[in-house]
């Protein structure tokens, strides 16, 4: 549905740019046609070439569209908790460095959804409450599932969930005290 709105916000953008580009145009074009300056073959040329630049205009304009799935659904997929729908984001960053990106979400919950998010990590496929909170998350520690490896454990301010994929790597700080979540996603 928003690619279909995108698509329709570009075509009517671009059809008033290109009518507006062609009347400012269309005096010089009758000018040049009265002179004898414009030929009908090099009329068609050149209006041919403006409707091809509008076409690749409208191409490079739909290609720049960010197709970046939202960090709230990628915190999700990754560590298998559901957010709470009452909660404030404190930041939404994507830094690209070409094939290489990181993604910094830090989020802000009030007591009630604090509570409800840890009721949500402790009933979580990735949880292993027998991890120590000041320890190292060696891979022993970590719950495989369905091919995923990952972990929710204790920490010392909360929570805390690593998961690697790959070349990507996850993860979540969850300060119980400040109720604020800090979700980072890597690709190196």
């Amino acid at each position: 549905m928003a690619d279909t709105f995108f698509i329709f916000f570009i075509v009517i953008t671009i059809g008033l740019f290109g009518g507006l580009l062609y009347l400012i145009y269309l005096p010089f074009k009758i000018r040049l046609k009265k002179s004898g300056k414009l030929t009908d073959k090099l009329n068609r040329q050149t209006n041919w070439t403006f409707i091809l630049l509008l076409c690749l205009l409208g191409v490079v304009l739909y290609l720049f569209k960010d197709y970046r799935t939202p960090s709230k659904d990628r915190l999700e997929k990754t560590s298998d908790v559901k957010l709470p729908s009452n909660f404030k984001v404190l930041k939404d960053e994507y830094q690209d460095m070409w094939q290489d990106y990181c993604i910094f979400y830090d989020i802000q919950f009030d007591k009630n959804a604090t509570t409800e998010l840890i009721k949500g990590i402790q009933s979580t496929k990735f949880y292993n409450p027998n991890v120590n909170p000041k320890s190292m998350l060696y891979d022993s520690l970590f719950i495989k599932v369905d091919n995923e490896k990952a972990v929710w454990c204790k920490s010392e301010k909360g929570y805390r969930f690593s998961r690697q994929d790959g070349l990507t790597s996850y993860s979540i700080e969850l300060d119980t005290l400040t109720n604020v979540l800090k979700y980072n996603e890597c690709a190196d």
